[in-house]
């Protein structure tokens, strides 16, 4: 996987922790993230955008965006969450318009955002993959 940034050491092993965890090692090879840091994100401690595709169609590069006011601490739950989401999109369980989830239309603003089916699992998996990350440092 390509991690581009400009993230500490700290934060760069924490992605490497995830993408490892995340992806098989075919899949990782193939992958490449662009983490920046931004003040203003309002209400958002992160998001992650599609920047790329490969050559049949599937989402290969991505954009984390990520809030510079929250502590480590929150930045690498964040960086966690928003991993759980490159994985989705490159699996294709979810596309870019958050319309369909894992092969199901899904009409996202009937479902308050913690309820949406990629939320609860970006949260769910990555709360266990910081756990995970801060028992092995």
């Amino acid at each position: 996987m390509v991690i581009q940034g400009k993230l500490n050491k700290q934060y760069l092993r924490a992605m490497k922790f995830f993408a490892e965890k995340l992806f098989t090692h075919q899949m990782a090879r193939h992958i490449e993230v662009r983490v920046i840091f931004r003040k203003n994100m309002g209400e958002y401690q992160g998001m992650v955008s599609v920047e790329d595709y490969n050559v049949l169609g599937q989402p290969r590069s991505f954009l984390i965006e990520v809030n510079k006011k929250d502590t480590e601490e929150e930045i690498i739950k964040t960086l966690a969450h928003e991993m759980v989401h490159v994985r989705q999109y490159a699996r294709s369980e979810l596309n870019e318009e958050m319309t369909l989830w894992r092969g199901r239309r899904v009409n996202a603003d009937d479902i308050p955002y913690r309820d949406q089916p990629w939320e609860k699992e970006a949260f769910e998996l990555g709360d266990e993959l910081y756990e995970l990350y801060t028992s092995k440092t």
